[in-house]
C-alpha cells in the first residue's frame, strides 16, 4: 500500500481569513473592539458585536402576519312553517259553534285538524292554543285543534308536571269572564267530547301516564289493578310462539288503578286497616322508592300495603274528665283534622316570636302549653307530621289538645300573653322615644349654652369691637377695629 505525500498548505484567502477570524471570536467569545472592514473608523455596536461583524449594516425588512378578514358569519336560512301560528275562528251563531279560518297558510274554513304541525317539526310545535276575545278573555282550546292530546300532547304541557294542572286552572281563572254564558257552557261539553273521542294509542310509551289507559309494564310498585278484565290489547314486540307473530299486552282503564299503602302510611292519613284484610300485595326487595312513598316506610322491602277500600276512618279514643289519651311518648298523632279525639279541641298556636330584649336568652314555649299549664288542666302536644332530611325524620310539633270545656279559658289566656307582649312593644317604642327626645334636649342645652359665651375682642357682624363698661359713664362707646390708637380700648 502506498503513502501520498503530504500537501502543502493552501495559502489563506482574503474571505477564509475572515471566516476564520470570525468563528475564532466567536467560539471564544472575544468582541474586536476595532474598526469594522466595512465602515472603518465607525463605533462598533452591541448588535454588532454579539452577532456577525457586518449584521449591524443589513436592514432586516420588516415582516407583518397577513391581515385576515374575518370569516363572514353564516346567513341562517328562515323557513317558514307549513302550518298557521295565527288565525281566527268565527262563531256560527245558527249552531252555536266556533269555526276556525285561516285564509293565509292552509286557506281552510272549519277544518280544525289541518293546523296542528307534524312532530317532526322542531319551527312549530303545538302546545297550547289560546283563543283571545274583543273583552279580554282567554282561553284554553287546545283540544279542538290537536290529534292526540292525552297521548302527545299533553305531555309537552305544564298539566303533566306534578301540581301543574292545578296551576294552569288558577292562571287562566285570571282570563276567565266572571260567569259562564250559555255559548262557553256549549264549548266546553264541545271540547270534553273531543277529548273523550280519542282513541286509543297505538305506541307502548303514548300509554305512560295517559289518563284515561294503562299498562300494567307502568305501574308503580305501590299501585296496584282492581279489576283484571282489560280493555283493549297493544302490539308489544314480536314474538315467534304467537299467531301472526305478534305479543299483545292487555290494556285497562285508569280507574281501575289504585294506590295501595302501609298501615302506617295510611294512618298517617287518618285512616286504619279494617280487620282481617289480607294485603293487596308484598314490597319487593328490589327497585328504587316511588316519588309518592319518599319519606314513609313503604319502600322497605317485605312490606304489606293496603288499598283505600280496606281501609276504615280512624276513630281515636275520647277524653274522659279532662284527660287527653297520649301516645307513648307523651303527645297525640293529629296527622289531619279527623285525628282529633272527641271531647277535645286543637289549638294550633304558634310559639311567642316577640320578648323583652332584656331577657333575650329566654325564648318562651308554645304559648298554648303555657296557657295550660297555668290553668293546670291536663294537655298534650299535637304531633301534625315530621319533616324529612334524606332518611331520617324530625316530629313536628304544633300547638296543643286540650279538652273542650276549657278551651275558653286557654284562648283568654293566650289572648293575655298577646295584649302582654304590645304593652312591651309599646314601652319599647316609649323608652326609645324619651331617649332620643332626651338626645335632641341636650343638644339643644349645649347650643345655648356655647351660644352664650362672649369672647373679649371677638367681632360682632358689624365689624366693631365692644367696649366693656366704665365706673364713670353707662354708656356703651365702639371704636373702629381699623383704628391703631388704643387697640379697641379708649385712648387717654
Amino acid at each position: 500500500m502506498s503513502k501520498s505525500a503530504p500537501r502543502a498548505p493552501r495559502p489563506p484567502s482574503p474571505e477564509s481569513s475572515e471566516s476564520e477570524e470570525e468563528a475564532f471570536d466567536i467560539k471564544n467569545w472575544v468582541p474586536s473592539f476595532g474598526p469594522s472592514p466595512g465602515a472603518p473608523g465607525s463605533p462598533v455596536t452591541p448588535r454588532r458585536r454579539l452577532g456577525h461583524p457586518n449584521a449591524a449594516d443589513y436592514h432586516m425588512p420588516e415582516m407583518s402576519a397577513p391581515v385576515r378578514a374575518p370569516p363572514k358569519p353564516k346567513r341562517k336560512v328562515i323557513v317558514e312553517s307549513p302550518f298557521p301560528v295565527f288565525w281566527v275562528e268565527v262563531l256560527d251563531e245558527a249552531h252555536q259553534k266556533w269555526l276556525p279560518v285561516d285564509p293565509l297558510v292552509t286557506e281552510t274554513i272549519a277544518k280544525p285538524r289541518a293546523f296542528e304541525p307534524p312532530g317532526a317539526d322542531r319551527e312549530n310545535n303545538m302546545s297550547y292554543v289560546m283563543a283571545f276575545e274583543d273583552e279580554g278573555n282567554a282561553k284554553d282550546v287546545t283540544r279542538r285543534y290537536t290529534k292526540a292530546y292525552n297521548s302527545k300532547t299533553r305531555k309537552s304541557r305544564i298539566e303533566f308536571t306534578h301540581g301543574g294542572d292545578k296551576w294552569w286552572r288558577k292562571t287562566m281563572r285570571k282570563y276567565s269572564p266572571p260567569w259562564k254564558t250559555d255559548l262557553e257552557q256549549i264549548e266546553d261539553t264541545e271540547l270534553a267530547a273531543t277529548e273523550a273521542r280519542e282513541p286509543m294509542p297505538k305506541n307502548i310509551s303514548d300509554f305512560k301516564d295517559h289518563p284515561t289507559y294503562a299498562l300494567e309494564r307502568h305501574l308503580r310498585r305501590n299501585k296496584i289493578l282492581v279489576a283484571t278484565r282489560e280493555i283493549g290489547k297493544v302490539a308489544a314486540g314480536r314474538d315467534s310462539g304467537t299467531p301472526g307473530g305478534k305479543r299483545l299486552e292487555n290494556v285497562y282503564r285508569r280507574r281501575d288503578v289504585k294506590i295501595a299503602r302501609s298501615a302506617d302510611a295510611w294512618y298517617r292519613l287518618g285512616r286504619d286497616v279494617k280487620m282481617n284484610e289480607q294485603p293487596v300485595k308484598t314490597l319487593p326487595a328490589k327497585g328504587k322508592p316511588d316519588e309518592d312513598m319518599i319519606g314513609e316506610s313503604d319502600d322497605r322491602p317485605g312490606t304489606n300495603i293496603y288499598t283505600e277500600d280496606q281501609t276504615e276512618l280512624y276513630e281515636p279514643p275520647p277524653v274522659v274528665n279532662g284527660r287527653i289519651p297520649k301516645n307513648s311518648f307523651g303527645n297525640i298523632d293529629i296527622y289531619v283534622p279527623s285525628m282529633v279525639p272527641k271531647g277535645g279541641v286543637h289549638l294550633p298556636c304558634k310559639s311567642c316570636e316577640c320578648f323583652h330584649l332584656l331577657f333575650a336568652n329566654l325564648i318562651p314555649d308554645d304559648e298554648a302549653s303555657r296557657a295550660a299549664r297555668i290553668l293546670g288542666i291536663d294537655y298534650a302536644d299535637a304531633l301534625t307530621g315530621f319533616e324529612f332530611r334524606g332518611r331520617h325524620g324530625t316530629a313536628v310539633l304544633k300547638g296543643v289538645v286540650v279538652a273542650a270545656e276549657f278551651r275558653e279559658a286557654v284562648e283568654e289566656i293566650i289572648q293575655g300573653f298577646s295584649d302582654e307582649r304590645e304593652r312591651e312593644r309599646e314601652k319599647m317604642r316609649s323608652i326609645a322615644a324619651l331617649k332620643m327626645w332626651k338626645r335632641f334636649l341636650v343638644g339643644l342645652r349645649i347650643k345655648q349654652r356655647v351660644d352664650g359665651y362672649e369672647v373679649e375682642g371677638e367681632d360682632d357682624a358689624t365689624g366693631v369691637a365692644k367696649v366693656p363698661d366704665s365706673d364713670d359713664d353707662d354708656t356703651d362707646e365702639y371704636v373702629d377695629d381699623d383704628d391703631d390708637g388704643g387697640g379697641g380700648f379708649i385712648p387717654d
